[in-house]
């Protein structure tokens, strides 16, 4: 079965408390844009590569072209395999294939939608039957992204991530999306996010309600990201690209999650190709893509 995993981006990105777990609630606009992984996924081992056992219920193996992605245990896709056979009490061998063309650790949640994607597949080719509801809970358990990768389109997205109402929204916007040449440990991020010092909380619920008015001047004066100031004070090279965006005609633009990706939505299309074809000379993984309300 060939699957679709697509990437995420921000809208807006409030960290609002530390918790007593050591976590930290949030408060985002999570949108699905149109960069994406392509999956096969099948049941059965075909080659016995990288295979990872999953407890008893089965095993997994994991080809990806992309040397930066484990294919061992640690890969979401394994951990996603093993929820959901303890969640529909299943046996299965499964062989995933990754074609990568999300960046990794960028801030586009490209683990997680692989995972997601999985949990999909899964649920077609073992004919369980369950509901996005159900799947979701499974997602929960495996990364605080995942629930969303599994539904898509654009979510209200609270607690670490997991309390999600849907956005309705119909604004597509035209989005150039810069990944530079290093990845960024969200963990690290966190952990250097004094929430008593930063002083950008985006308001949320306004980027909310103009979506879903399609006021989009709202939304670009409020796009905001709690974690970008963090982020740039690590990595100089992400206010870089964020200046040359903006001069580059860009109406908004802001950091992706915890970085180090940053998005420009362009109002003016002309503005959009000449941006384009300047940033791809500078950095390798540029990309000219939009945003997607129907997953």
């Amino acid at each position: 079965m060939i699957i679709k995993a697509y990437a995420k981006i921000n809208l807006g990105l409030d960290v609002v408390r530390k918790r007593a777990d050591g976590y930290h609630d949030v408060k985002m606009i999570m949108q699905t844009i149109d960069v994406f992984d392509t999956l096969d996924i099948k049941l059965g081992i075909e080659n016995g590569e990288n295979t990872v056992s999953l407890g008893g219920l089965g095993k997994i193996s994991v080809v990806c072209g992309d040397e930066n992605v484990p294919c061992g245990e640690t890969n979401l896709v394994c951990k996603s395999a093993k929820a959901f056979l303890e969640y529909t009490g299943k046996k299965a061998d499964i062989s995933v294939k990754i074609e990568k063309n999300i960046p990794v650790g960028a801030g586009l949640a490209g683990g997680s939608t692989d995972a997601a994607a999985v949990l999909r597949a899964l649920n077609v080719l073992l004919k369980t039957d369950l509901s996005d509801t159900e799947l979701m809970k499974i997602a929960k358990n495996i990364g605080a992204d995942v629930p969303f990768c599994v539904v898509g389109n654009t979510y209200l997205a609270e607690g670490i991530g997991e309390i999600l109402t849907p956005v309705k929204s119909n604004i597509k916007f035209d989005i150039l999306l810069v990944k530079p040449p290093f990845s960024v440990s969200t963990p690290s991020v966190y952990k250097s996010l004094v929430l008593d010092e930063n002083t950008t909380h985006p308001d949320i619920d306004k980027i909310k309600n103009a979506l879903e008015d399609g006021n989009v001047s709202v939304i670009y004066e409020n796009l905001g990201n709690t974690l970008e100031d963090v982020t740039l004070k690590m990595y100089g090279e992400v206010g870089k690209i964020k200046e040359n965006l903006k001069n580059l005609g860009a109406s908004a633009v802001l950091m992706s999650g915890s970085g180090p990706s940053v998005f420009a939505i362009f109002g003016d299309r002309q503005k959009l190709d000449g941006a384009y074809k300047i940033m791809k000379e500078k950095y390798k993984q540029t990309y000219l893509t939009s945003t997607i309300n129907n997953v």
